[in-house]
């Protein structure tokens, strides 16, 4: 009989699963383990994330948009880049199973309103007041959340695997319990900004923590994951869309006239061709650093 571990892998790599089942699964083998960390992880995925601060993964970028009764949605355009890069900022802090219907009800885009006030607040500013605004992301940036979440178990679960941990059915012995309590199995779940192993061939084992101090050091990002592009691309990458973003991101960065705005759409567009490589290490190494460009740029 397969352990909880053995079944939360299989079911991670089966795309016809839903994550949110998936969690609920998660949350039995860590509340099993006393992973408190874990668990409440879990429970923010289950039931929204309110107030509290979001993981890198939920935070995107989309195009702020208005409904004009006659001519449909039109953009949303500030008087300045920062106020754009602000209105263009979604938290997704909605539920997995929340987003997993949206995905499977929506064409073409996703709506996220903005809130009321928000609303209130900018009509005050217009000549024609709007009771409809939502930032309007693609169903591929969406979905890249619920992969996120997908990702993150099935590293977690090889993770326990690796330090044997499998459990028996449903249950898991004292030795088991006591292995989980080690750091590095209990936070890797959740944890953004590091990740096991090194860009590159061999994916020598340890955590590297990835920071980053300013704008310049991006190009440092680009040189990383540029020398782990054979191993993306045998991951099954989209390895011409990620060079083409991987150039426009580096002519962005060394422009004097620099658009944060555009970079947070290049870096989102290296992440999306990245997509067919999830649940590789090297992909999710790359994936991180990209997460760690999002905070340089205030994200």
């Amino acid at each position: 009989m397969a352990g909880l571990v053995e079944e939360i892998q299989r079911d991670a790599l089966n795309p016809n699963i839903p994550v949110s089942n998936l969690l609920r699964k998660v949350k039995v083998a860590a509340a099993k383990l006393k992973l408190d960390k874990v668990e409440d992880w879990v429970e923010h995925e289950l039931n929204g994330y309110g107030g509290v601060e979001l993981p890198d993964y939920r935070i995107l970028y989309g195009r702020p948009q208005a409904f004009n009764p006659y001519n449909g949605w039109i953009p949303i355009i500030m008087d300045n880049q920062k106020d754009n890069d602000l209105m263009s900022r979604c938290e997704t802090r909605q539920s997995l199973s929340s987003l997993e219907d949206t995905i499977s009800r929506s064409t073409g885009h996703v709506e996220m309103p903005y809130s009321p006030d928000m609303i209130s607040s900018l009509n005050r500013d217009m000549s024609v007041k709007f009771g409809r605004m939502a930032v309007h992301l693609s169903i591929s940036q969406v979905q890249s959340v619920v992969d996120s979440v997908r990702n993150l178990i099935l590293d977690w679960a090889i993770g326990l695997e690796k330090a044997g941990i499998s459990g028996e059915g449903f249950s898991f012995n004292d030795s088991e319990r006591t292995l989980a309590k080690e750091a590095a199995v209990t936070y890797n779940i959740n944890s953004i900004g590091t990740f096991a192993g090194n860009m590159g061939t061999g994916n020598t084992a340890g955590d590297i923590s990835v920071t980053v101090s300013s704008t310049s050091q991006i190009l440092e990002i680009v040189r990383k994951i540029r020398e782990s592009v054979s191993d993306l691309e045998r991951a099954g990458a989209d390895v011409p869309s990620l060079s083409r973003a991987l150039e426009s991101i580096e002519g962005e960065v060394t422009n004097e006239r620099r658009n944060g705005g555009r970079l947070k759409a290049l870096l989102s567009d290296a992440r999306e061709a990245l997509v067919g490589a999830a649940g590789n290490l090297t992909a999710e190494g790359a994936m991180s650093l990209i997460a760690t460009a999002f905070k340089l740029l205030g994200s």
